[in-house]
């Protein structure tokens, strides 16, 4: 039978298992979970013995106008665009490198953006590509325009649990392609990886005229920010240029080389910004083939 129980603007559907039931409980649960969060409710499953989908109604964030200062190419080819946007309420809540924000332009569904630049600046950072529906058209607005947009959200790279470099000194790896490299800009910039040892960064990108912030490399560098190597750590890994060696071609997920040799995997940490497929397959390849445990490596989602 089927019990419905409503509190507190939560409803709970609950089944008592029969046999027959019990050998599908799984996929029924996923299925109603699933139904409700098409019909826009916040929906999980129970990993009760019991059949259990609970769904909670969703809350439409609040958004409010911020104005956009500027806005330029950030590479020389390509249509990722910088755009720098004033909000003192967002600056203030901006704490740590990788949260980010909802921005919507006309009529165009919100949509999630991380913030680009270091925490504590007057401004607001984006790196944004030119594609259909909100991030096209805040690449199509003028300095000046008005940028509805919400407060600040996410928990950002949790760099405080890996942030000890005697500790962690087995190599530092990050990973990021396209607009995901903005908030390891931030990172960067914020003095995240000053002093720290054996750094690799991958940065994804169709080719050195679509990569952003390309300019930077050198002056991070020199300033330190990019750990105590005394080589380049940034390597760049272009998807769609010939004219490159053939070890610089192809995908982050597939050109990273890591190496265990002589290092405690434990010691070893990882930061992640890009698509899902790249997530996923990197973070089998540092636990399963690396032998990274899984808590030392960062995502900011």
């Amino acid at each position: 039978y089927i019990h419905i129980d409503v509190q507190l603007g939560t409803t709970r559907f609950q089944s008592r298992p029969s046999p027959a039931l019990s050998c599908r409980r799984g996929q029924l649960r996923r299925e109603l979970a699933f139904k409700f969060h098409q019909k826009g409710f916040l929906a999980g499953v129970s990993g009760r013995s019991p059949l259990l989908v609970f769904a909670e109604e969703k809350k439409e964030p609040e958004f409010y106008d911020a104005k956009l200062l500027s806005i330029e190419k950030a590479a020389e080819e390509g249509d990722v665009y910088k755009l720098v946007v004033d909000s003192p309420r967002a600056k203030e809540q901006y704490q740590i490198a990788g949260q980010f924000t909802q921005m919507r332009a006309g009529d165009n569904k919100p949509g999630f953006f991380a913030i680009a630049n270091k925490p504590g600046e007057e401004s607001l950072e984006f790196v944004i590509k030119k594609v259909p529906g909100t991030a096209g058209a805040l690449t199509e607005l003028s300095p000046g325009d008005s940028v509805e947009m919400t407060d600040v959200m996410g928990k950002g790279f949790p760099w405080d649990k890996v942030s000890d470099n005697e500790k962690y000194n087995g190599g530092t790896y990050v990973f990021a392609t396209g607009t995901g490299f903005g908030p390891i800009k931030a990172m960067i910039e914020a003095g995240t990886f000053k002093g720290r040892s054996n750094m690799k960064i991958y940065y994804g990108a169709r080719s050195p005229n679509h990569m952003p912030f390309r300019d930077q490399f050198e002056a991070w560098f020199k300033e330190g920010l990019l750990g105590d190597s005394s080589e380049m750590p940034i390597i760049p890994v272009y998807s769609c240029d010939e004219n490159m060696a053939k070890k610089e071609n192809g995908y982050v997920q597939d050109v990273a080389v890591l190496s265990s040799d002589g290092v405690d995997p434990a010691t070893a940490s990882a930061i992640i910004c890009g698509h899902w497929d790249m997530t996923n397959v990197l973070k089998q390849k540092l636990t399963e083939d690396f032998g990274m445990p899984a808590e030392n490596i960062l995502t900011n989602f």
